[in-house]
């Protein structure tokens, strides 16, 4: 049953989802999801499918509705208007099962776990908002504007006026991801994510879980081997962050002297400070 669903839904997640995969993620990676839920979500008509964007509570759910979005309603006008209508409710949830879903600044909360890769999505879906606005983004291919975890009324109510008059086959001016230009991997370049990949560093009992079975499923062991060179240390989520943090300033090699607690020190002192070098494709201090 799990192959058939990785089979009907490896193609779906391609033309679904308009996000960015940080060195790698599927859907396999989506807990609790199974061919059972995809199927009853598929059968949704548009009216429970926009109902069930008010009420989800895990990444597998946000999931399920937006490939239910994507494959049914795509042209259906009055299921677009129900999702646009949600632009401006501000409830938000505690999304449960959100492994290897990365939205940077739910990282910086501490509300998800940065475990080194997944799917960078831009928009909050722990908010109806921001799951709304990530529907009819996937459903039209526009880009009007983000809801984020700061995202004010103000914003919530133009984002919503600007998917209306689109509607209405008005011409409204799109918005295009901000990533920085030249940098080496564009998924962790804003600051944003640098912010988040520091917090990341800080203890969590979760990321101790993570790599600990991570290390007995994969490679049969019961610690981390003192080999640096074991491909086994990735399965600490550090590891990648470490290695992030370093590409962001420019270092060409790792620092071992720059733990979490250097990271840590150094963005409270220079967050304010750092702009973004186009040639070399790095953060350096103004």
């Amino acid at each position: 049953m799990k192959i058939v669903l990785v089979i009907l839904l490896s193609f779906i997640i391609n033309k679904a989802l308009c996000q960015n995969i940080l060195v790698s993620w599927s859907q396999q990676n989506i807990e609790g999801l199974t061919k059972e839920k995809y199927d009853e979500a598929q059968r949704l008509p548009a009216e429970q499918l926009a109902e069930k964007n008010l009420k989800d509570a895990s990444w597998c759910d946000v999931f399920l509705t937006l490939n239910a979005s994507v494959n049914n309603h795509k042209q259906n006008k009055i299921y677009l208007e129900k999702i646009v209508d949600q632009i401006t409710n501000d409830q938000e949830t505690k999304l449960a099962g959100t492994s290897r879903l990365i939205i940077w600044d739910r990282v910086i909360s501490n509300d998800i776990l940065f475990e080194g890769k997944g799917l960078v999505i831009h928009n909050d879906l722990f908010k109806v908002s921001g799951r709304a606005n990530e529907i009819l983004q996937n459903l039209t291919g526009k880009n009007f504007g983000y809801v984020t975890s700061y995202s004010s009324n103000k914003d919530v109510i133009d984002l919503r006026k600007n998917w209306m008059d689109y509607l209405s086959n008005k011409e409204v001016k799109e918005v295009y991801s901000a990533t920085q230009p030249n940098a080496k991997i564009p998924e962790i370049s804003s600051l944003s994510a640098f912010h988040a990949i520091v917090i990341s560093l800080n203890d969590n009992p979760k990321k101790s879980e993570i790599t600990k079975r991570c290390l007995n499923n994969i490679y049969q062991l019961e610690k981390m081997p003192n080999d640096e060179a074991s491909p086994a240390q990735y399965c600490n989520p550090d590891r990648y962050s470490f290695a992030y943090l370093s590409m962001l300033i420019g270092d060409e090699k790792f620092d071992k002297n720059k733990d979490a607690k250097w990271w840590n020190a150094f963005w409270n002192k220079n967050k304010s400070n750092l702009s973004w070098n186009s040639s070399r494709g790095c953060y350096e201090l103004k």
